[in-house]
């Protein structure tokens, strides 16, 4: 069970990832995708479920959410079961006209400004209102804030259980010697906690037992990353890479494609890309071909369009299916690409590979040519 839904889009995952890691440890239970999909459990399913017994749905407002179809879908069945919807505002672009439909009557927190775990402590403190008040406990002490301001210049309603507590969280820099220190502290507590357990794996003198030195960094990473501390959260992921940490390498392409806090570079994220391996271990996906030295760079580049499709990044996805495509003929890379400009509703792009992957002769091509005939009945193309 769980109290708050989090919808976001999967480029703002670092902001989801800080959100639902402040409040679980302050005690608010949280659903977020794709952490809480079960395996082989349908999407569109787990989410409905998953929504039905939130008390509320926190949207991570930004350019990318207030342009994602999946998060819109979110939205509309959140706000037909009436569900509380708390917008977390991380953008001034002009909200699309679905989306200011369904929040034209809440009010949102302005998160543009201040150091963002502070604005997620305000957050916090403003859901943990609404989760009190709908199990019935009268929320106490509570004063009328200013965090919180209307979506639209039209009359609003305040939202039904109360206010904000204004809760500062004091955000400090701390100096990269202090991490390094605190690091081999970590690192020297686990090989004493292991030998605890286990005192006859290592003798005196011989030497030090292994820790997972990528995983406490890439962990600090993310820490400076939802501070937006990108200097530093860069510099964490490149040594948590180095040390062999595919989601590093994954975090540290994200940065180089999107050009946050370093400089953008699209070949050098796709070399970080790769590196990681399409995100997940191949033996979860029997279906793609192997040679002895391992997946090939056709498959590669499909199984990374793959991983942002799942995440409902259809422009990420569609960018390694294209490069599969035009760097390697990939007829799978091809349909694939269809399908993902089919599902961002990118019809003239979805005719478009849709009768690329025909033409260089896709195992699905039968399906492919349905699609197509039906877009130009239709008029779409």
């Amino acid at each position: 069970m769980h109290d708050v839904f989090i919808s976001y889009s999967s480029k703002n995952k670092n902001v989801a990832d800080a959100i639902v890691s402040d409040f679980e440890q302050n005690g608010i239970r949280c659903w977020y995708a794709p952490r809480d999909i079960r395996p082989g459990e349908e999407w569109v399913t787990a989410i409905t479920k998953a929504l039905e017994v939130s008390k509320a749905l926190v949207l991570i407002y930004t350019d990318e959410s207030n342009n994602s179809r999946q998060v819109m879908n979110e939205i509309a069945v959140a706000f037909n079961a009436g569900i509380t919807i708390v917008p977390f505002k991380l953008s001034n672009e002009q909200m699309n006209r679905e989306l200011e439909y369904y929040l034209t009557r809440v009010h949102w927190l302005d998160a543009v400004s201040k150091p963002l775990m502070e604005n997620i402590a305000t957050l916090r403190n403003y859901v943990s209102v609404i989760i009190l008040a709908g199990s019935g406990e009268a929320p106490a002490g509570l004063k009328l804030g200013g965090a919180f301001k209307s979506a639209s210049p039209q009359t609003k309603k305040s939202i039904i259980y109360g206010s904000v507590a204004v809760v500062l969280l004091i955000c400090t820099l701390i100096l990269k010697a202090v991490l390094d220190k605190r690091l081999e502290d970590r690192i020297a507590q686990e090989r004493a906690e292991i030998l605890t357990e286990h005192p006859d794996w290592v003798e005196e003198d011989e030497e030090p037992l292994p820790v997972d030195e990528s995983a406490l960094l890439y962990e600090e990473g993310l820490l400076f990353y939802s501070q937006s501390n990108y200097t530093m959260a860069y510099d964490r992921y490149i040594k948590a890479s180095d040390a062999g940490s595919k989601e590093a390498m994954k975090a540290v392409g994200d940065m180089l494609y999107e050009g946050t806090g370093v400089e953008m570079d699209e070949k050098k994220a796709v070399e970080f890309y790769l590196r990681a391996g399409g995100f997940s271990r191949l033996e979860d996906e029997p279906y793609f071909e192997r040679a002895e030295d391992g997946l090939s760079d056709e498959d590669m580049f499909n199984r990374l369009g793959l991983s942002y499709f799942y995440e409902y990044d259809y422009d990420r996805a569609a960018y390694f299916f294209i490069l599969g495509a035009e760097e390697f003929d990939s007829v799978n890379c091809m349909g694939n690409a269809g399908i993902t400009y089919e599902s961002a509703m990118d019809w003239e792009n979805a005719y478009k590979w849709y009768n690329a992957a025909i033409e260089a002769g896709h195992p699905d091509s039968e399906r492919f040519e349905k699609k197509v005939k039906q877009m130009e009945d239709e008029g779409l193309v």
